[in-house]
């Protein structure tokens, strides 16, 4: 007898089609063959006027197709940053979230597990009867509900992973998002060099303040210059993400970088020197700058944090996450 296909190669099939229509038809999607946990790589490129150039920046995505979706109402419940303490699920809830309910092979979990936070799993699940795909991070999904509720994977064969009914890949937004999960490669390189430049500016800075080290100033001054244009230069400040904090921080780096062009050490170096002739105001450029430096990079260290806190748990089925990405009707108050 001849060789034929089967249901779940059209399953295939179709699923890979619709993902194609979904996302922008400049971004490349790749099969993997044979695969262990990542069934495709989607590289992100974005038109640039009569180009096309690649970003940089990858999607890593475990793809299911099912014509049999199973729906359902979840309880989401207050707790405490399960970085400091597990998720013991003890409290009222306060809110539901419609989900997606899809059972999912505990390798698979694992294998987000050891892609680490910085290299996200996407889990695609395809609707194929209402053309739909419903998404949601499993590396996050793993950090932030399975194992702060303690959840041991090695003692299960597969897991139920619940999905916001709102994460969808047709919705206008979603585009945003995908975006917002291909940049964590270098958001976490963002946040590496942040921290770095904060411990090194606290005791550059202290100099800076001190009209006594007037002879250091220049070179410091250039530290502290050469710091906001290195992190300037990262390409993540750049990339069209949900994240409004980004924004704030580029026009702060922004600020600073202008205020170095427009003189600022020659003001400085003439108000010291009318200090020290008795004008105690001529010391304002100094301090004004100073501060606006030590307030910058003593939050642009916590940027990992804030990430970390919040954002990580961003269009997860939590109480954070839908605060921070859910939306009416999918996630709504329990009504008295």
């Amino acid at each position: 007898m001849a060789k034929s296909r089967v249901d779940n190669h059209l399953k295939e099939d179709a699923s890979e089609d619709l993902v194609a229509r979904l996302l922008p038809q400049e971004w490349v999607i790749r099969k993997l063959h044979p695969d262990y946990g990542v069934d495709v790589s989607i590289e992100v490129f974005e038109r640039q006027g009569q180009k096309i150039p690649t970003m940089g920046e990858f999607l890593f995505v475990q793809l299911k197709a099912t014509d049999s979706l199973k729906r359902g109402v979840e309880p989401i419940r207050p707790r405490v940053n399960v970085e400091k303490a597990l998720d013991l699920q003890d409290q009222d809830a306060q809110h539901e979230l419609d989900v997606v309910r899809y059972v999912v092979d505990s390798d698979t979990i694992d294998n987000a597990r050891l892609m680490g936070p910085s290299t996200p799993l996407m889990l695609f699940v395809c609707d194929l009867t209402d053309s739909e795909i419903y998404y949601v991070c499993l590396t996050d999904y793993y950090d932030k509900i399975i194992e702060p509720r303690g959840n041991d994977l090695s003692t299960q064969a597969t897991f139920t992973v619940l999905i916001p009914a709102g994460n969808k890949l047709s919705d206008p937004r979603s585009v945003q998002v995908m975006r917002f999960y291909a940049t964590r490669a270098k958001l976490y390189g963002m946040f590496n060099l942040a921290q770095f430049q904060y411990r090194e500016a606290r005791s550059i800075l202290k100099d800076l303040a001190n009209h006594e080290h007037v002879k250091k100033l220049p070179c410091n001054f250039d530290t502290i210059d050469r710091f906001a244009r290195r992190l300037r230069a990262m390409p993540v400040w750049e990339r069209d993400i949900p994240w409004a904090l980004m924004q704030s921080y580029r026009a702060r780096l922004d600020l600073i970088i202008n205020k170095v062009d427009d003189g600022t050490l020659d003001l400085i170096l003439r108000g010291i020197d009318e200090f020290l002739k008795g004008d105690d105001k001529a010391l304002t450029p100094l301090l004004e700058f100073y501060h606006l430096c030590s307030v910058s990079w003593e939050q642009f260290s916590a940027i990992g944090q804030t990430f970390e806190d919040i954002v990580r748990e961003w269009f997860l089925p939590t109480m954070m996450g839908q605060l921070g990405s859910g939306e009416e009707p999918y996630f709504r108050e329990i009504k008295p």
